[in-house]
């Protein structure tokens, strides 16, 4: 974590994104991962909750015939992003500039959606990204008393939902915007107006639900889900984009597949799937007796809240969906033989599968796209957002964007080029010269091919040049596995023989243009080197210059291996993001602030349910404090010369009762 100010003297534009490059942020996202699954798999906290679960009874909060609640995720990234969206969504109403006739209400319902804070869920970053952004947000008039409902996601799971279970589950101090926080577990459902039901399910960092979770919610789906009625299940990761089945092995199947069809079976419909954690809007639907079901329902993806924009153009998320309920003929008994199977598939015309057309996306395929080409530099822009003349007016700002931000991931490739180049020069010596090795002063005469030729019969000559090397590799493929480990290979060693080849460069480069052989031998030992003082200095000289030549040409390969391994890495995302690879590895170094937003609903008097997609193109860079010294609330508005959000409905679509 970095030095976090807290405070009315940390505005919005101060809270850095995270900087997921960053080697510190990815070795604390790991080690903390590792953690906690480990935790869990020998002691799963969602199996310690006792007591009775009850359904929460929302059907109270409706008003005017109308029940509204609003649902967010991903929220606690950066500031301009997280504080934009919570101002839109605590405000009384939404305007819409040009839709008049539309009115969208707050409601009283607000539902969370998972990973309030990143990188991880401690109590400062909760506190920093989430809780002050929030209540800074927070209207002065803010008199309807709000309820909220929550589910974690991976990152929650970060510190085994401490700082989750603190804020949303047994919260009788209702610390979170004074709000209603009525959960008793990290999982809920909730009873809406007119038939509806919401499903909010924990998936902690195992993929599936707990037998404690999967059995309460069995038994209240057969005691108080009714024929006919709605269902809404809340997932905290849109499983959805993987393939279809989710790897469920046969004979048996994942617990929240078997409460998909036990669903089925008590004959209610499930009309929404909706979860965040990919950082984007997209929706799609299949349409009523598709699939031998009679009612059309939805996937939505709706990750929008503030985090960095995962791209809509990728091929997990584009791929085609299709669902299917399977009996099971491999299961022992009878409450594994049913399942719901919903995924991505290789052969989309399957006609006994139900399909699913992509309605709308946002961004849209092509926006996404075109984005992708800005990851060339991606390492080496402002953490924060800041011009560059803005940090060079600033020492501490340039300060804390090095050591905050991703350009240590280039340093730390040029460490990784001095390393591989260190280690393999070792054998260009005059040690090895019977090995058919030259020393650096000879490569004057050496042509480009014949010292690559030697480079690589270098590798194993020295074990340890070796052993960086395969360091380098690992780290390539690593990023790439994303994918599947078939493109892991197929892009990561490519691209680690690129980097490969830039260390050898270099190395070959200085040591024939560098002249640094020169510098090392330009003063001889003297004969005697205590006859004087002149002496002595010569003989100073004579041993130090070699070992300032030396450090000056390694600092020389350092600057230069992060300044050409960033540009690679950078083009390599570019290629991969615009290729629809790597939605989520090379998106994160771009911290795109734009294309946010939220969904709203609404239930109507005939329980028809509505839901709009609100977003805004652009957020504010810069914020002073609110100059209406009355108003007080919010606390932060745009600065000077910066427009407002401009926010839209970019989606609308109705599910009829």
């Amino acid at each position: 974590m970095g030095d976090y100010n807290y405070g009315l003297g940390a505005p919005p534009h101060r809270r850095w994104p995270v900087a997921w490059y960053n080697p510190a942020v990815l070795l604390r996202s790991a080690r903390e991962m590792v953690s906690t699954a480990d935790q869990n798999r020998n002691l799963d906290r969602r199996e310690l909750y006792s007591g009775d679960f009850a359904a929460f009874d929302a059907t109270s909060l409706a008003e005017d015939d109308a029940f509204w609640w609003d649902f967010v995720s991903d929220t606690g990234d950066g500031g301009n992003a997280t504080y934009t969206v919570a101002k839109a969504v605590l405000a009384p109403e939404m305007p819409l500039p040009g839709a008049d006739a539309l009115r969208l209400p707050a409601g009283r319902l607000l539902v969370l959606g998972g990973d309030m804070a990143y990188p991880g869920a401690g109590t400062e970053e909760y506190q920093y990204r989430f809780n002050e952004m929030w209540e800074a947000a927070r209207p002065a008039q803010d008199e309807a008393r709000r309820t909220v409902l929550a589910i974690p996601q991976n990152h929650d799971w970060f510190d085994n939902i401490s700082s989750f279970q603190r804020h949303f589950v047994d919260d009788h101090d209702d610390g979170f915007l004074n709000a209603h926080t009525p959960q008793s577990r990290s999982y809920f459902v909730a009873r809406l107006p007119h038939g509806w039901w919401l499903f909010g399910l924990d998936f902690a960092l195992l993929g599936d639900l707990d037998r404690e979770q999967y059995e309460v919610l069995r038994d209240l789906v057969r005691t108080q889900v009714q024929p006919g009625q709605n269902v809404i299940l809340l997932y905290p990761e849109p499983y959805w984009t993987r393939p279809l089945g989710d790897a469920a092995r046969p004979g048996y199947a994942k617990r929240y597949q078997r409460l998909e069809a036990l669903l089925l079976a008590q004959g209610a419909r499930v009309r929404m799937r909706l979860a965040g954690d990919l950082h984007h809007y997209v929706r799609e639907t299949a349409a009523r007796g598709e699939g031998g079901l009679d009612f059309d329902d939805a996937l939505i993806t709706c990750g929008s809240g503030g985090a960095f924009l995962h791209p809509t153009h990728a091929r997990k998320t584009s791929q085609a969906k299709r669902m299917c309920l399977e009996v099971d003929e491999q299961a022992m008994t009878d409450d594994l033989r049913q399942r719901v199977r919903v995924g991505t598939v290789d052969t989309p015309d399957t006609a006994e599968l139900r399909g699913y057309q992509a309605q709308c996306s946002y961004p849209d395929p092509a926006q996404s796209r075109c984005l992708s080409w800005r990851n060339w530099r991606a390492l080496f822009q402002s953490a924060g957002g800041l011009h560059w003349s803005e940090l060079l007016e600033s020492p501490a700002a340039l300060w804390q964007n090095i050591v905050q931000g991703n350009m240590l991931f280039p340093l730390l490739l040029g460490v990784l080029y001095w390393a591989a180049v260190y280690c393999n020069a070792f054998v260009f010596s005059h040690s090895f010269h019977a090995d058919g090795f030259l020393p650096p002063a000879a490569f004057a005469r050496l042509d480009y091919g014949s010292f690559l030729a030697l480079w690589v019969k270098a590798l194993f000559f020295s074990p340890l040049a070796f052993a960086v090397h395969a360091l380098l590799l690992v780290l390539c493929c690593a990023i790439a596995r994303e994918d599947g480990p078939r493109v892991g290979v197929l892009t990561g060693v490519p691209h680690a023989l690129l980097h490969m080849f830039w260390a050898a460069s270099l190395y070959w480069l200085l040591s024939r243009y560098g002249q640094f052989h020169l510098l090392a031998s330009s003063v001889a030992a003297p004969r005697y080197p205590w006859a004087d003082v002149a002496s002595m200095g010569a003989a100073l000289c004579h041993y130090l210059l070699p070992v300032l030549a030396g450090l000056l040409k390694g600092a020389m390969l350092i600057v230069l291996g992060a300044a050409i391994g960033g540009l690679t890495f950078g083009c390599y995302f570019a290629l991969m993001a615009r290729c629809g690879y790597l939605g989520n590895n090379a998106f994160s170094p771009l911290a795109w602030q734009g294309y946010k937003g939220f969904l709203r609903f609404c239930i109507d008097a005939q329980g028809n349910l509505h839901g709009y997609m609100l977003g805004t193109d652009q957020v504010p860079q810069r914020w002073q404090a609110n100059p209406d010294a009355a108003a007080k609330r919010p606390i932060w508005v745009e600065a000077a010369g910066q427009k407002a959000p401009e926010w839209r409905v970019c989606d609308q679509f109705t599910l009829r009762r």
